[in-house]
């Protein structure tokens, strides 16, 4: 079977899943925001902002809470690990014959289910933003305020897929745990890589290692885009190799 064929499946199935619905929890963060500026909450610092920066600014609180990792760590470990487990993997190899294509088409279904995570997110709160806050003193009412155009929109912009580079990383580990340990030791070790990679950002010789903070480096213009861009290639490029691995693992592994 060829790969966008394999693809197709694997795309249709991860939508299948009630399991993916988790990923809503993720709205949240905006809802409590919005709710937040709507009563005026003292223990929040808030600043007038346009539609484009509140929605950026939110997905920023949700990367550096872990939230977004946490709950899409549940959804890779039901992709690959399950299957595994229940031994559902077999007969899907046993109709492909394609054991690395299997993989890279699962991690690419992943990605684009990380990217449209990102998109709906994004979407619900400029929802939020131009139903509700936008009539608050919190609302500037424009697209982008004057404070994120100075510092540099696609800075700004660019500061936000670190969030999903951080993602992609620890799926990539999580891809390779999925093959030795059983679901909910593959969860575990997710919600592990996830807290250790929050725990490196304090660490001066490893901070760069973890993609939200050089996020939070380029949003504050500590880090000139160039850097930043290359530290990307880098993440993309570890996840790659962890993909890769499992891929010829998965090859020669027996299946039960």
């Amino acid at each position: 079977m060829r790969f966008f064929s394999i693809a197709g499946v694997e795309l249709r199935k991860l939508f299948k899943k009630p399991l993916t619905l988790v990923m809503l929890g993720t709205l949240f963060v905006p809802l409590f925001y919005t709710y937040s500026i709507l009563t005026d909450a003292p223990l929040l610092q808030m600043t007038p902002s346009g539609a484009l920066d509140f929605a950026l600014g939110q997905w920023g609180l949700l990367g550096m809470t872990g939230l977004f990792q946490v709950l899409f760590s549940l959804v890779v470990v039901n992709t690959l690990s399950t299957e595994v487990d229940r031994g559902q993997i077999k007969m899907v190899v046993m109709r492909e014959c394609a054991r690395k294509r299997l993989i890279y088409a699962k991690m690419a279904v992943l990605t684009l289910s990380m990217i449209l995570c990102y998109v709906v997110f994004l979407g619900f709160c400029i929802l939020c933003y131009y139903t509700l806050v936008v009539h608050t003193d919190y609302g500037t009412g424009e697209w982008v305020s004057e404070a994120v155009r100075s510092l540099g929109l696609g800075r700004f912009a660019m500061s936000g897929l670190f969030t999903l580079l951080d993602t992609l990383m620890t799926t990539g580990i999580i891809f390779l745990f999925s093959l030795r340990y059983r679901t909910g030791i593959c969860f575990m070790l997710a919600i592990g890589t996830t807290t250790l990679f929050l725990i490196l950002q304090f660490f001066p010789g490893v901070r760069y290692l973890v993609p939200a903070y050089v996020g939070s480096l380029l949003d504050y213009g500590m880090i000139p885009p160039a850097v930043a861009g290359l530290l990307c290639l880098l993440y993309f490029l570890l996840a790659a190799i962890c993909v890769e691995i499992t891929a010829r693992k998965f090859e020669r592994m027996e299946l039960t």
